[in-house]
């Protein structure tokens, strides 16, 4: 099994759209991904790919702090929906993810734990943690595991299709007269379609669900979330 971590140790020092990006420095928050690899050799992950959005050449310079883990870089304009960041980071890592090997997708600033119930079985294409919200279903991002390199491609080229969709579509009268206002005036059209608002959760679940892909369920993913005091946040739903 190999393993990708999407991360940003060291974010711009310029506001995002929403304010301030982060009250830890990177110093930290690479102590906190340092747990991150840690974990996932605890696994027995084979390899591990940090694909990092950091600014500047600042995680770069400190590639030792995270080996074995190999760091690939990847710049992109800052956007508001963080999901459509991941979504790019993991795609830019794709070219340098062996084949035929199971793909542990998590996120930086998170371990994993050795009861985590994230195991392929005969047939299965994606595992993971779902979330149910009355009519609402979403996966949990955190961490999910994937068949192969082939499997994780359209999967997450599929996500981001449904990210960027989600605001053509119709989901009772007030989108469709948006949409139609929309069309018959697009000059007065204010919606943010380069950066949309829909969540990568329920964006990752619906992509799973149009490519057909088999999903395991599990209840236990033993995933814990590292605060800036390294208070553990334990994700056992």
């Amino acid at each position: 099994m190999i393993a990708v971590v999407s991360s940003c140790v060291a974010p711009s020092v310029l506001p995002s759209h929403d304010g301030a990006r982060t009250t830890l420095t990177p110093e930290v928050r690479l102590q906190h991904t340092r747990g991150t690899v840690d974990s996932l050799l605890a696994l027995g992950v084979k390899q591990i790919f940090v694909t990092d959005n950091s600014a500047g050449s600042w995680l770069v310079d400190r590639a030792a702090e995270l080996a074995p883990a190999r760091i690939i870089p990847f710049t992109q304009p800052p956007i508001r929906n963080k999901g459509i960041g991941e979504m790019w980071l993991l795609l830019g890592v794709l070219q340098h993810l062996p084949e035929n090997e199971p793909v542990l997708k998590i996120s930086g600033r998170y371990r994993v734990g050795p009861a985590t119930e994230l195991k392929l079985r005969e047939g299965d294409d994606v595992v993971g943690k779902l979330y149910v919200h009355g009519r609402v279903r979403s996966l949990s991002t955190r961490c999910y595991l994937m068949r192969d390199r082939a499997v994780a491609a359209r999967l997450w080229e599929r996500t981001l299709d449904e990210i960027y969709a989600e605001a053509a579509r119709i989901h009772g009268p007030r989108s469709l007269l948006r949409i139609l206002q929309s069309s018959l005036r697009p000059a007065r059209d204010r919606l943010r379609y380069g950066d949309p608002t829909a969540a990568v959760e329920t964006a990752i679940y619906h992509a799973i669900r149009h490519l057909s892909l088999r999903l395991r369920e599990v209840e236990h993913l033993d995933v814990e979330g590292i605060m800036g005091s390294w208070i553990n946040e334990v994700v056992t739903e």
